[in-house]
């Protein structure tokens, strides 16, 4: 993952805007170019409200977190390196109901906490 796809991450955003913006970011002299997985697109108005490095043996670079803007619900949205200077914004549908760990790795966030 390049330092200037990370510079780039913005959180607040909407998932649009943000495909837009790391669209403009260049690397190695070249521009990057951003995809949006088909079952992302009814998801791209959700903001920004997390993100993390992927693994690092993955070609995902990034995971996000999004929130839903008519929901208390978020999603899992994936940011992975699909050819040399080409990614693509992929997501999990299902919607997850706890704020507070959306980016945990595999698991819903709700089986992952005790109460």
């Amino acid at each position: 993952m390049s330092d200037s796809l990370t510079a780039a991450m913005q959180m607040g955003v909407s998932m649009d805007a943000l495909v837009k913006k790391l669209g403009g970011v260049a690397e190695g002299g070249k521009n990057l170019t951003i995809k949006v997985e088909d079952r992302a697109r009814p998801y791209l108005d959700h903001a920004v409200a997390g993100f993390i490095d992927g693994p690092p043996t993955s070609v995902v670079a990034f995971v996000l977190s999004g929130k839903d803007p008519g929901a208390e619900a978020w999603r899992r949205f994936t940011l992975s390196q699909v050819a040399p200077y080409t990614y693509e914004l992929g997501v999990f549908p299902t919607p997850f109901h706890n704020g507070q760990d959306p980016l945990s790795p595999g698991v819903p966030p709700s089986s992952s906490r005790r109460h």
